[in-house]
């Protein structure tokens, strides 16, 4: 048997092993890797699609945007919807529908490639274009609040918008963009009245005037949908809107210092919403804190448990809803979080951001974070109550009991970064561990009540000292008046 074993075994310096060598180190050369072969709208990782009760998260409850869900039997009744509400696109355009068309067609070979490859097969080029020009011209309407237009249910336009936020439910914006610029051009998305002159106006803009111009609308669109709060103006952002006025070469210059992307930076909507909304300015670079400082985040904390020992809870009023900070105070602190919308999509919502971070694998992993640092927070129905108490957590569904199932439903297979929320974590753990500031607090009901005991009776006593000195100041002295008078008379 060892002879046998010996003979299959190839010698050092037989071609076969180095040929064994070499196809190693191919396989594991980095231009063969999956992430670089991600389709930039790609499915829903196999992990999120383990926990049975999210599974449904994933899935379009009333329409189809793109190949991963066409044609699905549920899902027919809104193409009805989406060829009317295009027809109403097309007939307004100042392109003509054929015009349309064609230009979505000449981008056919690229939008195949932002998808999977095995959904696309089933589509010949003509039946792909199809898909591609309905469901543009569809989100370009819904964005627009075209869709309030049409008559629906409240429950069916949310579920449309619902839809719109699921990972395997996005389309390429490569085909999504020119699309929208014709509409644009068209003014029809203008509250203006359409003569002939406006028209002109809008015709005239240039494509970077357009972009902006959808950009704020998406943005706009966005905070509808998910309540996002309003971002409160910095002092530049203050003086750099007194100053629209000034020459447009001036105000270029000015916007210099402007981070924003442009759009064809995006993918598609779901990754725009993602970096306006989760991602955030200067969030490319990694939460401050060192792997030894980490490690002292060895347990979670619950609301209750932090509240116990001082730690309060404040909304944080932030376009970024994962901005989670922690504030020093004298004797506890503030976890600062902004509120959060419970409602029938939020779960759906929260994952499918998850979900497309896990596949374009950023670092912060915010989104990721955010959540399970939530659920950290949330072990009971009276965690939910103190958040709700606070105005963090906004529910109009389910009781406190379901809102705490919903955050343990969601972390299951989700894995945080260890970076992410490290000062705030840390800042929590050094609280939670002062000894001092806990004795302090632990015995603040008997340390108060006899601060109080001891400074009413201080204070009688203070009371009865000064009256009777102001008593004696003011009283005469009738034994001398007497004494003189007596004298006196002799």
């Amino acid at each position: 048997m060892s002879s046998v074993a010996l003979d299959i075994e190839p010698p050092s310096h037989s071609p076969s092993r180095r040929a064994w060598l070499q196809s190693l180190v191919t396989e594991s050369s980095p231009k063969d890797s999956n992430q670089v072969n991600e389709p930039k709208v790609p499915r829903v990782p196999s992990e999120f699609l383990k926990m049975e009760e999210n599974k449904d998260c994933y899935e379009p409850l009333v329409v189809s945007i793109g190949p991963y869900h066409h044609r699905k039997e549920n899902l027919e009744e809104m193409e009805k919807l989406k060829a009317k509400m295009v027809g109403q696109f097309v007939n307004y355009s100042i392109e003509a529908a054929e015009g349309m068309y064609n230009k979505v067609k000449e981008l056919v070979s690229d939008a195949r490639k932002c998808y999977a490859e095995e959904s696309t097969r089933q589509f010949d080029d003509e039946k792909f274009t199809q898909m591609m020009f309905l469901d543009g011209c569809f989100i370009v309407q819904v964005v627009f609040k075209k869709l309030e237009n049409q008559k629906l249910r409240k429950d069916e336009v949310t579920s449309v918008t619902r839809d719109l936020f699921l990972l395997e439910n996005q389309l390429s914006f490569l085909v999504l963009i020119p699309l929208m610029r014709i509409y644009t051009r068209s003014g029809h998305h203008s509250a203006v009245e359409h003569t002939s002159s406006s028209k002109q106006i809008f015709q005239s803009w240039s494509s970077e005037r357009i972009d902006q111009e959808f950009m704020k609308t998406v943005e706009e669109f966005f905070k509808t949908v998910h309540e996002i709060p309003l971002h409160r103006e910095s002092c530049w952002e203050k003086i750099s809107n007194s100053l629209t006025k000034l020459p447009r070469a001036l105000r270029l210059c000015l916007k210099s210092k402007d981070t924003n992307c442009e759009l064809d930076f995006y993918d598609h909507l779901l990754e725009f919403f993602y970096f306006k909304f989760a991602y955030g300015e200067e969030q490319h670079q990694r939460d401050r804190g060192s792997k030894r400082e980490i490690t002292s985040w060895n347990r979670y904390y619950s609301v209750n448990e932090l509240k116990d020992v001082g730690i309060s809870f404040v909304p944080n009023h932030t376009t970024v809803f994962v901005d989670v900070d922690f504030k020093n105070t004298i004797l506890g602190g503030a976890l600062c979080i902004p509120p959060l919308n419970i409602e029938d999509s939020t779960k759906s919502w929260l994952l499918n951001l998850a979900a497309y971070e896990a596949c374009a694998g950023w670092d912060s992993g915010k989104c990721t974070s955010y959540v399970c640092f939530m659920r950290s927070l949330i072990d009971k129905p009276e965690d939910v109550k103190e958040l709700r108490s606070k105005g963090i957590l906004r529910t109009t569904m389910g009781s406190d009991d379901q809102i705490a199932q919903i955050f343990k439903e969601m972390t299951t297979n989700l894995n945080p970064k260890p970076y992410t929320y490290s000062d705030v974590k840390n800042s929590v753990e050094s609280h939670y561990r002062n000894t001092v500031k806990r004795w302090i607090l632990h015995h603040r009901d008997p340390i108060s009540k006899t601060v109080v005991k001891y400074s009413f009776i201080f204070g009688i006593a203070v009371s009865a000292i000064q009256a009777y000195l102001a008593e004696t100041k003011q009283r005469p002295d009738y034994g001398i008046c007497s004494c003189s008078n007596a004298t006196l008379l002799h």
